[in-house]
């Protein structure tokens, strides 16, 4: 199914709140059952909804505020997919991160998202994510 410039940001758009705290339910409604999913740091590549909601909701222990900006949203050329320019903020209130107890610190963190899509639904989400910057904004690394 081809996607329109306008029908890829919102699908993007709606799809990359997931990234909200609280937000990972989302998942059920834009994504496809058999979700593919990897970013540089992650240990694992995750291929179902309930293992990268899993990995949210971890995500969202860490920071309970957690809200994502989409900076830019670039459609791909053939209608199945988008890159995605984004930026987090969020505060560091729970658990050890990097070797950091919950620092209380708030943080600001950009990175990349590829998405590709099938029937309506991402099937793919992989990206970057500065976690350089992340770990210097807690005092993990000087």
């Amino acid at each position: 199914m081809f996607m329109n410039v306008q029908q890829i940001k919102e699908l993007s758009s709606s799809y990359m709140k997931i990234w909200n705290a609280g937000e990972e339910n989302l998942l059920n409604e834009f994504a496809a059952d058999d979700l593919i999913v990897n970013y540089t740091h992650f240990e694992n590549t995750y291929t179902s909804i309930s293992e990268y909601k899993s990995m949210l909701q971890q995500t969202h222990e860490f920071f309970p505020d957690l809200e994502i900006t989409l900076e830019e949203i670039i459609p791909s050329e053939n209608g199945h997919g988008a890159t995605i320019h984004w930026e987090y903020n969020g505060t560091h209130k729970n658990g050890n991160l990097f070797g950091v107890d919950s620092s209380g610190k708030k943080v600001t963190v950009q990175g990349m998202t590829l998405l590709k899509f099938q029937n309506g639904k991402v099937v793919e989400e992989k990206g970057i994510v500065d976690n350089l910057s992340l770990m210097m904004q807690l005092g993990a690394i000087g």
